[in-house]
């Protein structure tokens, strides 16, 4: 039976959250229209269902089980019938929504950290720039990010003892412990390309940060950080979504121009729409997709240059198999490119040279 869950108010529990970190500064540090429209912004997010819904899990402590099956990579790669996620949490435990709308009553945005140079940017644009909405939808992300990671932090899951979290494959699935050899993750909260927990400055928070991200937003929300003057394409005010969906590509997507506008629509109008735009998830349109196989500093596309390491050829490539995916690539000339980068990255593991 799921431990009793702590009464104590969430929005009033010490966090770590509460401490700056090197390069950072508070909301709060704002004044302001900027203050205001990026308070209201997030205030607006969190008001959806899915926001709910999202949070609530994570007070929890477990994703339900069709949320943890509702993605590219199902956890461990089994069907539901052999993890017990599939069955053992149906649905949330009770009382979680309730403690997941109090702690969005009782939560003052003013009290997010971002980096400082974003936040410095974000208040020398003009609110009727590009690069406002930009650094906007950029903090907003960063948001939805750091309030899922002061969640976990609370520390308030009551599963701690029932093993579903910690459940791992039979020694005798070679295939999963050659991959796997350290067991499984230690959440299921995860976004299977947004997993290196060892190198994120809040360590196993920042994976269901990224999780987060996708379940509310879409996806992961990344940006073209490539200079402008070195690379002609480069676009510093276009958004992109790393989602993670059964049924949805699992490439970096980025967005149309009518899901840019909705979602700005919807944090930036004085009276919001009646139906949020979120999820934002990409169709079948040709619009610009990024292999996630790629270095990102390669792409150019992240939001931090630590999100995501390289991964070995090893570890297998999508692109390199024979059927024609139109889900991943709606374009053929695009899986054939994307082809002769996997082959090219697989030549040069083995020693090879780029050209020959």
């Amino acid at each position: 039976m799921p431990a009793k869950p702590p009464t104590q108010p969430l929005a009033e529990r010490p966090a770590k959250q509460d401490v700056l970190q090197p390069g950072q500064l508070f909301l709060g540090d704002l004044d302001g229209v900027h203050r205001r429209l990026l308070v209201r912004a997030i205030r607006r997010v969190l008001s959806i269902e899915l926001a709910e819904l999202t949070y609530a899990q994570i007070i929890d402590g477990l994703p339900t089980g069709d949320v943890a099956f509702d993605s590219r990579v199902q956890p461990h790669g089994y069907a539901p019938n052999f993890h017990p996620i599939g069955s053992a949490h149906d649905e949330l435990c009770p009382g979680m929504m309730e403690k997941a709308r109090q702690f969005r009553e009782e939560f003052q945005p003013e009290l997010l950290a971002f980096n400082s140079k974003l936040l410095h940017e974000y208040r020398a644009c003009s609110p009727d720039s590009r690069g406002f909405k930009t650094r906007l939808v950029e903090m907003m992300a960063v948001a939805v990010h750091q309030i899922a990671v002061i969640l976990f932090e609370l520390d308030t899951s009551v599963h701690k003892n029932d093993g579903i979290a910690q459940w791992a494959p039979p020694k005798d699935d070679e295939l999963y412990w050659y991959r796997h050899p350290d067991g499984p993750l230690p959440t299921l909260f995860s976004h299977p390309w947004y997993k290196d927990h060892h190198q994120y400055p809040r360590g196993v928070a920042d994976m269901v940060g990224y999780w987060a991200e996708a379940r509310i937003l879409g996806g992961v929300v990344l940006f073209d950080r490539r200079d402008p003057n070195v690379e002609p394409k480069a676009d510093p005010e276009a958004f992109y979504l790393h989602p993670d969906r059964d049924g949805v590509t699992y490439r970096i997507c980025q967005l149309r121009p009518e899901q840019q506008q909705a979602l700005l629509n919807f944090l930036l109008a004085d009276e919001p729409p009646s139906t949020s735009p979120l999820p934002l998830l990409p169709g079948m349109e040709k619009r610009s997709r990024v292999d996630p196989e790629e270095p990102i500093l390669s792409t150019g596309i992240y939001r931090d240059p630590w999100e995501r390491k390289d991964r070995p050829p090893s570890m297998g490539d999508a692109r390199l198999k024979d059927v024609y995916p139109r889900l991943e690539y709606p374009d053929r000339d695009d899986w054939y490119e994307a082809g002769l980068r996997a082959r090219n990255r697989l030549w040069k593991s083995q020693g090879g040279s780029e050209g020959e």
